[in-house]
C-alpha cells in the first residue's frame, strides 16, 4: 500500500498515482461525487490506450458542482458514464484499474473527485494499493452502484443539470472572486492562487467555445484586421494584393477578384460605423453553411457579439466606454475572451471580472485550455485595439438587432 498526499514536497501526488493506477491496466471503473472538465481532460490523457466502451464512472449531479458540460465530453468518448440515483448523500472517491478479463488489479482511494485542483495543489490524501480483499470488496460496491443505484445521462437530464449547475456555479463564482477582493485590499500579504480560485476558473471556462473569436473584424490575416484596412482597400479594389483580396474573400466583401453585394455597399459607406453594421447584417442573413463554406472563423464572430450583449450590464458599459484605453487592456481582453463562455459568465458583475483577470494570468489556469488562453492574451488578443472596431461593431450588431425587432 502507498500513501497519496497532494501538496507534500517529495510525497506521491494523486496525478502520479493515477498514472501508476493506470499502468498496465486495460479499462477503469470510477466512482466519484463530481466530475469537472479539467478534471476529465486530465483523466482522458492518462486513458488513451484503455478500452473507453468499457469504462465507467458514476457522479452525481446533487451538489450543482458536476459540470455538464465535461458529462458530455466523457460521453462522446463512449466512456460509459452515470448519474448516482438514490436520496442519500453520494461523495465516494474511488478509482479501480481492472485486467483485460475484467478482473481488478489495483485501487485508488482517497478524497480527490476529477478536478483540476484536486490532481495539482490542493490538500488531498489517499491509497494506492493491490491489496485482494479490498479489491473484491470494492468491485462488488462499484458493480451494485452502477447497476442498481444509477440512470443513464438523458439530454432531458443533461438540460435539468444545466440549470442546477448554472445557479450553483455562478454563485461559488462570485463567492469566492469576493473572497479573494477581499484579501487583495486587506493587502497584509501576496494572495496566492488557492485551490478554490483553481475551481473557480474551472466553473467560469467551463464552456467555452473554442477557437476564441474577437469582437471585431480580424477573422482573415495580416492584411486587412480592421475596418480602416478593410476601407482602404474597398476605396482601391482593383489595386489590392493577391493577399489582400483573398482576405477580403474571408471576410465576405470579395469572390473571384469582385466585390460582392457587401464589399460595394462598404466601399460605399461614409463611416465605420455603417460598415459594422453592413457586416452584421450579412452574417446575421447569410447561413451558417454559407459561412462555413466561406471561412469557418466567421461563425465564431456570429457567436461572440450575441454573447457579449448577454454580459451584465455594467461590464458592457465599461468594455465601449473604454474600448481603446491601453490602461484596461487586461480587463477588456477578459471580457471579449469570456464572451467565447457561456452560463456562469453572464452572471460576473465588473467586480467580479476585474478580479478574474489576475487569475487568467497566472500559471493555474486549467491545463486544457491554458495554451489557448495565453495563445490569445500573447497574440490575436492584443491586435487592433488602436482602433475603434471593438465598440462600432458590438454596437452595430445591437442596433441592427434592435432594427430588425
Amino acid at each position: 500500500m502507498k500513501i497519496i498526499l497532494n501538496n507534500l514536497r517529495g510525497a506521491t501526488t494523486f496525478q502520479l498515482a493515477l498514472r501508476q493506477l493506470i499502468e498496465g491496466a486495460a479499462t477503469l471503473s470510477v466512482a466519484v461525487s463530481y466530475l469537472k472538465v479539467g478534471g476529465w481532460e486530465l483523466l482522458r490523457e492518462q486513458i488513451r490506450g484503455l478500452d473507453l466502451p468499457k469504462m465507467r464512472i458514476l457522479c452525481t449531479d446533487q451538489f450543482g458542482i458536476t459540470q455538464p458540460t465535461a458529462v458530455k465530453r466523457a460521453l462522446a468518448s463512449k466512456v460509459q458514464i452515470r448519474n448516482f440515483d438514490g436520496k442519500v448523500v453520494y461523495h465516494p472517491k474511488v478509482f479501480l484499474a481492472h485486467n483485460g478479463s475484467g478482473r481488478p488489479t489495483r485501487f485508488l482511494l482517497g478524497s480527490a473527485n476529477l478536478s483540476t485542483s484536486a490532481f495539482s495543489n490542493s490538500v488531498e490524501a489517499g491509497v494506492l494499493s493491490e491489496e485482494t480483499n479490498a479489491l473484491g470488496t470494492l468491485n462488488r460496491w462499484f458493480d451494485n452502484l452502477f447497476t442498481r443505484r444509477s440512470v443513464a445521462f438523458t439530454p432531458e437530464l443533461l438540460s435539468e443539470m444545466e440549470v442546477k449547475w448554472r445557479l450553483a456555479a455562478a454563485e461559488r463564482a462570485r463567492n469566492r472572486l469576493r473572497i479573494r477582493r477581499q484579501e487583495i485590499a486587506a493587502g497584509a500579504r501576496p494572495v496566492s492562487v488557492e485551490p478554490e480560485d483553481v475551481d473557480t476558473l474551472e466553473d467560469v471556462l467551463a464552456t467555452i467555445q473554442l477557437p476564441i473569436g474577437l469582437l471585431n473584424i480580424d477573422y482573415a490575416g495580416n492584411n486587412v484586421r480592421n475596418i480602416d484596412k478593410l476601407r482602404q482597400v474597398l476605396a482601391n479594389p482593383n489595386e489590392a494584393s493577391g493577399k489582400q483580396q483573398s482576405e477580403l474573400k474571408l471576410l465576405g466583401f470579395m469572390l473571384n477578384g469582385k466585390l460582392t453585394a457587401l464589399g460595394r455597399a462598404a466601399a460605399a459607406a461614409r463611416t465605420n460605423a455603417e460598415v459594422a453594421r453592413l457586416w452584421c447584417r450579412w452574417l446575421k442573413q447569410t447561413s451558417d453553411a454559407r459561412l462555413r463554406e466561406i471561412n469557418p472563423r466567421l461563425l465564431d464572430a456570429k457567436r461572440v457579439l450575441p454573447q457579449f450583449w448577454r454580459l451584465k450590464g455594467d461590464v458592457r458599459e465599461y468594455f465601449l466606454a473604454n474600448a481603446r484605453s491601453p490602461k484596461e487592456r487586461t480587463t477588456l481582453q477578459t471580457i471579449e475572451l469570456l464572451c467565447n463562455a457561456r452560463e456562469v459568465v453572464q452572471e460576473l458583475s465588473l467586480d467580479d471580472i476585474w478580479t478574474l483577470s489576475s487569475l487568467l494570468q497566472s500559471e493555474r489556469v486549467p491545463d486544457y485550455i491554458r495554451e489557448e488562453v495565453e495563445e490569445y492574451f500573447n497574440n490575436k488578443g492584443q491586435r487592433s485595439w488602436n482602433t475603434d472596431d471593438r465598440r462600432v461593431i458590438p454596437l452595430a450588431w445591437k442596433e441592427d438587432q434592435i432594427k430588425g425587432e
